[in-house]
């Protein structure tokens, strides 16, 4: 139900007003009223109300003063001005600041009831766009740590696969190119900020300017991927990646038996005959992260894919990446991700 609140020294037109609301399924509910602006101003800062039904002429503060002050607190309130008199300087004013309805007393039901349901309707597509917006920038953010998680390990391939399945979905929503450079954009905001979380030493990137992206749908895709190759080039220069043919033996390995629960720093380390403190050092100048963080991203990648599919219990999805200890696998899935598993599967709609 949205909130409602009237705003009027006629006791009349308050109580009709209020026996519509009650007596028809509008969707609404009358949660406060005022008498005047400066009584109705404290009951907004209060309540916070979805609609106010105002008259124009209140004793202390006008009706247009008063709309124009709640809109400055709040845009998202609406307003149904009510007035006896016909007064068409006053209609149009309070048409400009965004009044859905001007209705003359004395309210004809009809009228008021239709103008109530073009402010619900009104609502209801706003909650939805900011809905559908707030899902999307949980779901961007996601798509830049993974991005960025497979960038900063250097897997191009994986890099690919992530932006096809991005690009997929925002094919399936049919959006248009415009929305969708505005979506990709948005990617690339929290991808900027991911790498930078990253280390302070990625000062040598290439500029990664959102401006850039290319207006037609069939081209952006590529200029993403063009852009993470780019960068992970950037990063190989840097780490001198691929000096180290030792460690990329251990990265092989791990990458078959990281689901094992006890892969351990002694035992990669002696796959290369190195101290366990010589070869974490070597370990992380070449893959930007230490031994345990780099298990650790495998596993909850893993776990990831593992809980896109309801047929496995998320116990059986911790033992099966390596975690003997449930709630260890939980308090590290919420470290990395923010949510607890049964949390992700919720907010991916399992």
């Amino acid at each position: 139900m949205y909130k409602v609140i009237t705003v009027d020294d006629e006791k009349l037109i308050k109580r009709s007003i209020h026996a519509l609301i009650l007596k028809n399924q509008t969707g609404f509910e009358l949660v406060g009223e005022a008498i005047d602006g400066e009584d109705a101003l404290q009951l907004c800062t209060d309540l916070s109300p979805d609609l106010v039904i105002t008259d124009i002429r209140m004793p202390k503060m006008n009706g247009l003063s008063f709309i124009q002050k709640v809109k400055e607190m709040n845009t998202h309130t609406q307003f149904i001005v009510v007035s006896g008199y016909d007064e068409f300087e006053y209609a149009q004013t309070a048409l400009r600041f965004g009044v859905v309805d001007f209705l003359l007393k004395p309210i004809k039901p009809d009228q008021f009831l239709a103008s109530l349901q073009k402010v619900y309707h009104h609502l209801e597509t706003k909650d939805k766009a900011s809905k559908e917006r707030s899902e999307w920038l949980w779901n961007v953010k996601v798509f830049a740590e993974e991005l960025v998680s497979h960038i900063w390990l250097l897997e191009e391939q994986h890099v690919r696969t992530k932006m096809e399945e991005i690009h997929q979905q925002l094919l399936n929503k049919q959006v248009k190119e415009q929305t969708m450079k505005r979506l990709y954009t948005d990617l690339i905001t929290y991808m900027k900020g991911e790498l930078k979380n990253q280390t302070e030493r990625m000062s040598d990137l290439p500029c990664i300017d959102e401006r850039s992206l290319p207006d037609k749908e069939k081209n952006m895709k590529d200029f993403m991927v063009n852009l993470c190759e780019s960068i992970i080039n950037t990063v190989k220069e840097k780490r001198k990646y691929g000096h180290r043919k030792n460690i990329l033996t251990v990265v092989s390995y791990i990458e078959e038996h990281f689901t094992k629960e006890n892969v351990s720093l002694q035992e990669v380390a002696n796959l290369v005959d190195m101290s366990p403190s010589y070869f974490s050092m070597e370990f992380k100048q070449e893959m930007g992260i230490s031994f345990k963080q780099f298990i650790t991203k495998k596993r909850i990648e893993k776990a990831k894919d593992l809980l896109h599919n309801p047929i496995y219990k998320t116990y059986e999805i911790a033992e099966a990446i390596g975690y003997g200890d449930y709630p260890h696998f939980t308090k590290t899935f919420k470290k990395c991700t923010g949510l607890t598993p049964t949390q992700y599967r919720k907010r991916i709609g399992l």
